[in-house]
């Protein structure tokens, strides 16, 4: 079931309101939220040269994710009442990458290069099997505040990962997972949720390789 519904009330689910990255696929309008440029570009003015040379770190997540079975487009729901069906393993590399200092391009322009070592590594029960063969073409990646990524799985439709609520102490992280179309149109039947394991550094390259 594909809806269209606002995407504040989805996104709560993974605990952010934004999506900066996805836009309609098809060619028509953009949906695309300008809160969340206008921050960056804010992230952005106030980075010093020092910035310039900073890398963020190899990370590796090993995600126990599952799918939200009870989501009703039609009311207000918090986290706490959304009932999972299942539980999947789900593991994602993202390599080494200088630290972003720019705005992210608007979804309507032409995606920036992605680092071909930012791969899933592991998908057992096949949760983003459509993704296979499809490497992600759009990663915005902010680091430990969050992560936009996403993978074309059709002409019109993309595999967005959304990666948010980091926690250094815990080494942790919550990941969205579902099918879109834009930023307010989702695959009702595929939206997965769950926290994950974060292995830093040279422990996660080790681990990807």
């Amino acid at each position: 079931m594909i809806v269209r519904l606002g995407a504040a009330a989805l996104l709560a689910t993974a605990g952010v309101t934004t999506v900066t990255l996805v836009g309609n696929r098809g060619g028509a309008s953009t949906k695309h939220s300008a809160a969340a440029v206008a921050q960056d570009q804010a992230g952005a003015a106030g980075a010093g040269e020092s910035d310039l040379a900073k890398m963020l770190p190899a990370r590796l997540l090993d995600c126990k994710l599952g799918r939200i079975s009870n989501f009703d487009p039609n009311k207000e729901q918090s986290p706490s009442e959304y009932i999972f069906d299942g539980v999947h393993s789900f593991r994602l590399f993202l390599p080494s990458i200088p630290a972003r200092t720019t705005p992210p391009p608007d979804s309507t322009s032409p995606p920036e290069p992605v680092d071909p070592k930012t791969r899933i590594l592991a998908d057992p029960d096949g949760i983003a099997s459509n993704a296979v063969g499809h490497p992600f073409d759009r990663v915005v990646d902010f680091w430990p505040q969050r992560v936009e990524m996403t993978a074309p799985v059709s002409d019109v439709a993309a595999k967005l990962v959304i990666i948010d609520q980091v926690s250094a102490a815990q080494n942790a992280a919550t990941m969205f997972m579902t099918n879109a179309n834009d930023a307010v149109t989702f695959d009702l039947k595929h939206l997965y949720y769950g926290r994950c394991a974060v292995s830093i550094g040279e422990a996660a390259t080790a681990s990807a390789n």
